[in-house]
């Protein structure tokens, strides 16, 4: 039978399986960050420039600068798209990242609790052997009472 000693061990171990999932998902989510707000300052400068393209179209505009708005909201629109596919990758990343933290996080919970049964099996044994001795020491004061 395996002691609380191999159990701690293996405990130990999962754990550092755990913190390093830890990190790893912490690094998945900072990248993730990174990514979505790069994608967030894109949709912000592609509303301020068709604010200044819808302005020209009601002003008195020239064709090239109209031309020239239009043509940057279009790589704008490719870029968004391009950093889109990136978040989408990225968030995909963290996602499996927080799966590996949670089954780590499941695995040390289940030796935490399997330390704890044996634990508590091992002091019930004691218990039992403290009573067994407890009981033959006092069924022996009993007969060596009697045989005086």
């Amino acid at each position: 039978m395996t002691t609380v000693k191999a159990f701690h061990k293996i405990l130990n171990h999962q754990e550092r399986l755990k913190n390093q999932a830890y990190l790893d998902y912490q690094d998945a989510v900072s990248a993730f960050e990174l990514i979505a707000e790069q994608l967030y300052q894109l949709l912000y400068k592609k509303e301020q420039v068709e604010k200044e393209y819808n302005y020209y179209l009601t002003s008195s505009g020239t064709v090239t600068t109209l031309a020239t708005h239009y043509a940057f909201i279009e790589q704008i629109k490719q870029k968004i798209y391009e950093v889109e596919m990136e978040v989408n990758r990225k968030r995909s990343i963290m996602e499996q990242k927080q799966q590996k933290l949670t089954t780590a996080h499941v695995e040390v919970k289940k030796y935490e609790k399997i330390i704890e049964n044996k634990q508590k099996r091992s002091e019930l044994k004691v218990k039992y052997l403290e009573n067994q001795t407890m009981d033959e020491l006092s069924s022996r004061q009993h007969f060596n009472y009697g045989n005086r």
